[in-house]
């Protein structure tokens, strides 16, 4: 692979287009900031193929004609943790790249760890071990050194690498159809819209919420979130998460009772105090809207513990078996929904009911026989 190319200009970058627009596939990632607003700011956008590889200043250069060869169904992108490389994309079109593949997810049906870091792939993998020196750029400022540039390039020279070896151990396990559901979930435009009325999902104290309470956070996590896309700005720099619960739990019906909450400030009282006074108003008698999410979990016996821990230990077997990692399979938190008689679960609906799906629900109706042999647990069929 050639040295890295910074393109900062328009002819560079035109060039360069012309360069890959007929590539079967590109490595991507991106340098972005996201401190001071609510969308972040696209920084830098790096990418590679098997002989060459690019930095391209968006700040400099009109990237319309990169977004256009980008947005080509016939090209293949390579991320790693594709999520926010495609959340800054849905921001500049309105629609996530495709087709995608993602080596965070592709790793752990080939044996390596769950979730693991761009990094930890490239040394188990490839051997290398990455700089992490600049990991707290700010990529917004120029001029940017040689060392900053030869950091950025690093993220897609490896990834340009990583993809041609997990996918021809995919193909050879016949597994890379496995993957197209979590792939095509990766271009789902509903993955990165962030609508404002469902913005109180993201609020953890919100599953403690019932009743009137529940329905005044919800109309004012609404209120937020339409606010800070408005004003492209952190929904945190508005009311913080913990104080929007206590708000809603006190439901305040005058700037008084509002202003005495810990940690509303006059000024934010002064501002904004009448919106929440009437948000609150109008939500408490009104039903608020639910999800399965919402729902009591149901009390887990000692008995149904002991039963998840056979059926993980069934899980880990099947993994060890197929080299896979087993938390790519599923989870104790599944397990225990399928104990519980849950058959809606993506443990029976893709590539994992094949392998360990059934034989777990054939484990439930006893079904089969384990044993200790050698010192060692052996699963068998009930005779």
């Amino acid at each position: 692979m050639t040295k890295p190319h910074y393109i900062d200009t328009n002819e560079q970058l035109s060039e360069f287009c012309n360069t890959i627009k007929n590539e079967p596939w590109l490595a991507i990632d991106t340098e972005f900031q996201r401190e001071k607003t609510y969308r972040s700011i696209l920084a830098l956008i790096q990418i590679a193929t098997a002989d060459i590889v690019a930095i391209i200043d968006p700040i400099a250069c009109d990237i319309k004609p990169l977004l256009d060869i980008l947005y080509n169904q016939n090209i293949l992108k390579v991320f790693h943790a594709a999520r926010q490389d495609q959340e800054i994309f849905y921001d500049l079109r309105g629609k996530p790249l495709a087709p995608v593949f993602d080596t965070q997810i592709a790793a752990p049906i080939l044996g390596h760890p769950e979730q693991a870091g761009y990094a930890r792939l490239v040394d188990d993998i490839l051997g290398v071990q990455l700089s992490k020196a600049h990991s707290r750029t700010d990529w917004l400022r120029r001029p940017l050194s040689e060392e900053q540039i030869t950091y950025a390039a690093d993220d897609v020279i490896y990834l340009a690498k990583l993809y041609p070896l997990l996918e021809n151990q995919l193909k050879e396990k016949d597994r890379l159809n496995w993957l197209a559901p979590a792939f095509a979930d990766l271009c789902k435009p509903s993955l990165y819209s962030n609508p404002p009325e469902l913005a109180w999902k993201r609020i953890r104290a919100a599953k403690r919420l019932k009743g009137g309470a529940l329905s005044a956070l919800q109309k004012l996590a609404e209120w937020r979130e339409g606010l800070a896309q408005q004003k492209d700005i952190p929904r945190g720099w508005i009311i913080k998460d913990d104080i929007l619960i206590e708000v809603a739990k006190l439901k305040p019906t005058n700037l008084h009772t509002l202003s005495s909450i810990r940690g509303i400030s006059d000024k934010f009282t002064d501002k904004f105090g009448r919106a929440i006074i009437d948000i609150i108003a109008n939500a408490i008698d009104k039903k608020p809207a639910s999800t399965a999410a919402q729902q009591k979990p149901k009390k887990v016996t000692e008995k149904q513990e002991a039963l998840a821990d056979l059926l993980m230990a069934q899980v880990r077997l099947k993994a060890a078996a197929a080299n896979v990692n087993a938390t790519s399979l599923t989870n104790r938190k599944e397990l225990l929904q399928l104990i519980h008689g849950q058959r809606d679960l993506k443990l029976l609906s893709d590539w994992r009911n094949e392998m360990v799906g059934q034989d777990l629900l054939a484990t439930l109706e006893g079904d089969n026989n384990f044993s200790v042999t050698s010192g060692e647990l052996v699963i068998s069929p009930s005779t």
